[in-house]
């Protein structure tokens, strides 16, 4: 596999647009998000979507640079930890986003919505991933 920058760049611009938006119901109070059904859903598909986002643009970072094939989601964030793509104290911060983003997609049903919103108040853990692959492109000179 070849590094395609152009491949992460397109996502990092998509979570750009997805963090913009997402910042208006992070910013409602608890209860305002929990008695508002359509917030909900609307957050926790913007989650969904730039967690995949993310991952996505790590795993081909991994892939195409460092030969790494992660055997499911989980890996990626201490993958790229380990390649200094990522700090350490980043990834211990989001070493649980893709479990949250698998319980996104597979557990809609079960869930939690004050979950939901407590992940938006930590908004800048995702915004510090992007930065970071972003960092790193420029560092490979791309």
């Amino acid at each position: 596999m070849t590094l395609r920058p152009d491949v992460i760049r397109e996502r990092l611009a998509f979570v750009r647009l997805d963090l913009a938006t997402l910042a208006r119901p992070a910013g409602l109070a608890k209860e305002a998000f929990l008695a508002d059904l359509t917030e909900q859903w609307a957050a926790a598909y913007g989650l969904q979507v730039t967690v995949q986002a993310l991952l996505d643009a790590g795993a081909h970072a991994l892939g195409a640079t460092f030969r790494e094939a992660p055997h499911d989601y989980g890996e990626i964030v201490s993958l790229l930890a380990r390649h200094g793509v990522l700090t350490h104290e980043m990834a211990h911060e989001l070493s649980g986003v893709s479990g949250f983003r698998n319980i996104l997609v597979h557990e809609y049903g079960a869930v939690d919505f004050a979950l939901v919103h407590d992940k938006l108040q930590r908004l800048d853990d995702l915004t510090g991933f992007a930065a970071a692959l972003e960092r790193w492109l420029v560092a490979q000179g791309l």
